[in-house]
């Protein structure tokens, strides 16, 4: 049995008996003590004001009926992530009931779903008590939840020699020469695009800056633990460090406990750069570099017209400035320009990037930047363009105050977003059309090799502990690579108009589905699953097709724009 204690419906006078003590499910109250004394004084339920209706949402229908509380968030015995201010919700199961928290009246929607901000309980009584009534009898409901702890205040002040300020995580370095390969088999997705990533810094807010080939040697020069991970330290080359999961290094002589114990190679690799060569194709332009020795670290950064291609750890770089020829209508040129143990390749467009793929086969690095599409009629932007459509979870996503789940929602948006495209002549690739689980890894994979033109992840939002969902819940469309962010911002606009929510922006996000460079991949997150205005919405047939109505308009906007670039003169 659930450690939340239902109450069910009972008299008023039983109801002062049992809100004599706010105890969880275990404790028994006690009656009132002794002949004559006074009756323990119970605030009448008063409903709470619910906030404004939003008039582009269609109304939350009205669901009438005895008192059921049941809570979606927090669970029981859940431990919260902070101590002031949090939310809770869930429902009442009928419109019409009041609600208090704690002592706190808390709205009710017509449907009875509710959302409460309120202060989180003190660590004396770590539980909320829920009190719901109608005419039909009230029901009262114990949720114990874990308060986490204080913060350790003993070592704050720097100087304190009694309780000096305690060293920060710290390095464990490793000496001698000790190379590693990267990419452990079980780590990543089994695929051309299974890369191991490498960040600035340990730590899993980190920036995803590096994304290395399977088979890349590697200096590791030491670890450290950070966000809860075990982290190791690498050089890309002399002048530059790097750090990845210790999961991705492949040998397995690695000790549990400890790097200095693993026995690798002494030797550094060896890569020598050969001459460059640029093959074109109708839909892409094949930059290839021969290197002898094992795939090389990179880096990929992008420009306005511009892309740059850093190689770590190689020598026998010459100046290299190519001419594509004939001429290329998107590829203007190809320099190079060796620095010591590195070479960056300079590749020049004539437009902005569109997308590109790196890979590694028999001894050949190929860089591909792929061509923009030709559009064809600007009035019919996405006819014969293929679409990949990725609605968003399972595995993992939120639920509603009155358990819809997030996966639920956006699979119905996807499938109308599906048949609004088909029906201005896209071929739709759907990442999937069912309940069934997909990897989140797999759903980019599953887009390139449709070769598609663009990438859209449908997603439902909530929000981590401690942020006031009253106040900052709206529409928000993410990218990761630079030359996303146009189909982002031409998004962002069509999904506002339609859904009626607040504008948060266009965003950067490090979301594994969105990682993907071969084409513009955005992910929408139209409304927040967990307001219950916003939930009832999305129950809807007519807020469904409004929220795929918005990311259509952004995908005709956003290819319409391309059709608009006039051709450079040569």
């Amino acid at each position: 049995m659930s450690r939340a204690t239902y109450i069910p419906a009972m008299k008023a006078s039983t109801l002062r008996v049992f809100t004599c003590c706010l105890a969880v499910a275990s404790a028994s109250c006690r009656p009132a003590a002794g002949p004559g004394a006074p009756a323990p004084v119970v605030p009448p339920l008063v409903p709470a004001p619910v906030p404004p209706a939003n008039s582009k949402l269609p109304p939350v229908p009205a669901v009438l009926g005895p008192v059921q509380i049941s809570v979606v968030y927090p669970k029981p015995d859940q431990m919260l992530t902070v101590r002031d201010s949090n939310f809770i919700f869930g429902t009442v199961g009928s419109g019409d009931a009041a609600l208090r928290i704690n002592g706190v009246a808390i709205p009710v929607w017509p449907n009875g779903a509710f959302m409460g901000w309120l202060a989180v309980p003190p660590d004396s009584a770590p539980r909320y008590e829920l009190l719901a009534g109608n005419k039909l009898g009230n029901t009262r409901l114990i949720l114990p939840v874990r308060i986490p702890p204080l913060p350790d205040t003993t070592h704050r002040q720097a100087g304190d020699t009694l309780n000096p300020v305690p060293p920060p995580d710290t390095v464990l370095p490793l000496l001698g020469n000790v190379y590693a390969t990267l990419g452990a088999p079980a780590s990543t997705v089994n695929d051309t695009d299974r890369v191991t990533i490498a960040r600035p810094a340990p730590g899993n807010g980190q920036e995803y800056k590096w994304f290395l080939f399977p088979g890349t040697v590697v200096k590791v020069t030491g670890s450290q633990k950070a966000s809860g991970d075990d982290f190791v330290r690498i050089e890309l080359d002399s002048g530059q460090v790097a750090w990845v999961l210790r999961s991705e290094i492949q040998a397995q002589n690695l000790s549990p406990d400890s790097l200095r114990r693993f026995i690798g190679d002494s030797v550094a690799p060896l890569r020598r750069v050969g001459a460059v060569r640029l093959i074109p194709s109708q839909d892409w332009m094949d930059i290839e570099i021969p290197i002898t020795g094992p795939p090389p670290p990179y880096l990929v950064e992008e420009a306005d017209r511009s892309l740059s291609l850093l190689v770590y750890g190689v020598g026998g770089a010459s100046v290299v400035s190519m001419m594509p020829q004939p001429a290329d209508s998107y590829l203007n040129s190809v320099s190079s320009t060796p620095e010591p143990n590195r070479v960056r390749y300079s590749i020049n467009l004539n437009r902005p990037p569109y997308g590109y793929l790196a890979f590694w086969k028999n001894g050949t690095f190929t860089f591909r930047v792929r061509r923009p599409p030709t559009i064809a009629d600007p009035a019919a932007p996405l006819r014969g363009l293929t679409i990949t459509v990725d609605p968003g979870h399972p595995p993992a996503g939120a639920t509603g105050p009155t358990r819809l789940y997030e996966a639920d929602g956006v699979l119905a948006v996807g499938l109308k977003l599906r048949d609004l495209l088909v029906a201005r002549g896209v071929n739709v690739v759907m990442t999937r059309t069912d309940t069934q689980a997909v990897d989140l890894g797999l759903r980019p994979i599953i887009s390139r090799r449709a070769n598609a033109h663009a990438f859209v992840s449908i997603h439902l939002n909530a929000f981590p502990d401690g942020v006031n969902p009253f106040a900052k819940n709206g529409t928000t469309t993410y990218y990761f690579w630079p030359h996303s962010r146009p189909f982002g911002q031409l998004t962002q606009p069509e999904l506002v108009a339609e859904l009626g929510l607040r504008d948060i922006g266009t965003e950067f996000g490090n979301f594994a589905v969105i990682r993907g460079s071969w084409m513009p991949s955005i992910l929408t997150e139209g409304a927040f699953v967990i307001m219950p205005d916003q939930e009832a919405a999305l129950r809807t047939p007519s807020y469904q097709e409004a929220y795929a109505r918005g990311i259509l308009r952004g995908l005709e906007s956003y290819f319409a724009s391309l059709a608009s670039v006039p051709k450079p003169a040569r």
